[in-house]
């Protein structure tokens, strides 16, 4: 059987990742993860051809780090990288992707 923790998703982890605070939805602290994070940008023709570009974040990480189920309505935030203009973002988790090998994905809404 294929490890795929330790042949994979480690490796992507460790060149790739950004850490990030997890809170479960009633605001308690769950962990602090290392996963990759990504502002996916898309293209959308509303009508009419008329091109609109939206983002869609999200954040994957190894399911091993969670001591919690990730699931809708957690938040994550994105600390803002040291000397980075921008401030740290948080996130609302819309929906919770898990592909049976160790890996989630988050898919993520800006927080109000």
């Amino acid at each position: 059987m294929i490890d795929w923790d330790s042949l994979l998703l480690a490796p992507v982890e460790s060149v790739f990742g950004q850490s990030a605070n997890y809170y479960s939805a009633d605001g308690h602290y769950a962990a602090l993860l290392n996963g990759v994070f990504d502002e996916a940008v898309t293209d959308v023709d509303v009508m009419d051809g008329v091109p609109v570009t939206t983002k869609r974040p999200c954040y994957g990480f190894r399911v091993s780090q969670l001591p919690v189920t990730a699931q809708q309505g957690d938040t994550l935030l994105i600390p803002a990288a040291p000397g980075a203009p921008l401030a740290d973002t948080t996130y609302v988790v819309r929906e919770v992707r898990v592909d049976g090998h160790g890996w989630c994905l988050l898919l993520l809404n800006l927080a109000p």
